[in-house]
């Protein structure tokens, strides 16, 4: 069971390197050579291991791996028709690299329509959906829930901003990547926990908010019944929302107290510096650019920074994204405060509605959580202090 267990968890680093080097990278090669090496060792006790994929859990031939129970690679294996794998004594590092990059661009690209490529039947790596009589199982993806282990992508989203930050620019394949990747995650699991990613260390802030609200925003899209082109979309203009702050002095963003005026101003160059940032990645940024530029602009246009000079509605991308923004930025504990309870930020959210957010969306997100947590909504307000304008609240979120 043990090297069952130690193959299983080489595939998940070699699928996680993979989105962080391209092909022919040494570290990848290497990656690649230890899941190999790991596989053999497996096959001298076990010449026809046969792995399933079901639920978030993990069945060596016929007996569950309590080692791996919820393993998020399982959920994600299965979330793109790889439920079940079979390999034979006589596999070559070939077809295990096949299987591992037919993997990895499922996990990029996703299934969408096109037809996954199935192992050649002469392959010593077979894998494919579990099937019903013969027949492949049609079963419609849950709505996004939570209870997840996001700590792969929370290292992805730390490196995409670390790659602002000293190239000026985003890296096309690793937003594109991690955003399928959170969107597999999120089908993977039916328990809800909120707040998604915990905040381990101030530094962290940054990686951690953006990919909260990457999730957030592609729960709420889907809950409005947008198409799965669009949520993918709103799911990578989210997280790229705050990439300006790359260029804010941490000392600033992290300061525990009052912001000086001058401070303050810097921090209100963000929107317009993680369009720069966007725009000089590609068209393909065009649409996250516009939403970094409008996250902290009102609904109505006129309240709320970078200021228009001529008061418009920010894009219903924008409007979206700001919700999740705010209720993320004001749930983590920050320098300068404490979490907010989740009672008083729905709270906030529903007096800041038609006010500084937009009704359909905040409307929308109160349904979600409703539904992501039904105990949530039924919290009463705690008493304490009045809540802050959203302004200053989210003025780092």
């Amino acid at each position: 069971m043990n090297e069952a267990i130690r193959f299983l968890q080489a595939v998940a680093k070699q699928l996680s390197v993979a989105r962080l080097y391209r092909a022919g990278h040494p570290e990848r090669e290497h990656s690649l050579d230890s899941a190999y090496q790991c596989l053999r060792t497996l096959l001298e006790i076990d010449p026809r291991p046969v792995f399933t994929f079901l639920e978030g859990d993990v069945v060596y031939n016929d007996r569950p791996v309590s080692e791996l129970r919820q393993w998020e690679w399982a959920g994600r294996l299965a979330g793109i028709e790889m439920e079940r794998l079979e390999i034979e004594g006589r596999v070559t590092i070939g077809e295990l690299r096949a299987f591992l990059e037919e993997a990895n661009a499922r996990l990029a690209m996703g299934l969408n329509q096109d037809l996954p490529r199935e192992p050649s039947l002469d392959s010593a790596v077979r894998y494919g959906p579990v099937s019903v009589l013969g027949e492949k199982q049609h079963r419609a993806p849950p709505l996004a829930t939570m209870g997840l282990n996001l700590e792969d992508e929370l290292e992805v989203a730390a490196f995409l901003h670390a790659h602002a930050d000293s190239h000026g620019e985003i890296p096309r394949a690793e937003a594109i990547g991690v955003v399928q990747l959170l969107s597999a995650a999120m089908h993977s699991q039916q328990d809800v926990i909120l707040p998604l990613v915990e905040l381990k260390e101030v530094d962290q802030y940054s990686a951690t908010h953006s990919v909260n609200v990457s999730v957030l925003s592609m729960g709420l899209a889907e809950s409005i019944a947008l198409a799965s082109a669009d949520v993918r979309a709103v799911g990578e203009a989210a997280l790229l929302h705050d990439v300006g702050k790359t260029v804010i002095p941490l000392e600033i963003l992290n300061k525990p107290g009052k912001l000086t005026t001058e401070e303050w101003q810097t921090i209100q160059e963000h929107p317009v510096e993680g369009a720069r940032i966007l725009l000089a990645s590609g068209p393909r940024f065009a649409l996250a650019a516009t939403a970094a530029y409008e996250h902290h602009i009102g609904w109505t246009g006129d309240k709320g920074y970078p200021a228009l000079h001529y008061a418009r509605q920010p894009q219903r991308l924008s409007r979206l994204i700001q919700v999740c923004d705010i209720y993320d930025a004001l749930r983590t504990r920050r320098p300068f405060r404490p979490p907010w309870p989740v009672a008083r930020t729905l709270h906030h959210l529903q007096e800041e509605m038609g006010e500084y957010l937009d009704p359909e969306f905040v409307t929308a997100f109160l349904s979600m959580i409703r539904q992501w947590e039904p105990l949530v909504l039924k919290q009463s307000e705690p008493e304490g202090e009045p809540a802050e304008p959203v302004q200053a609240a989210s003025a780092t979120g």
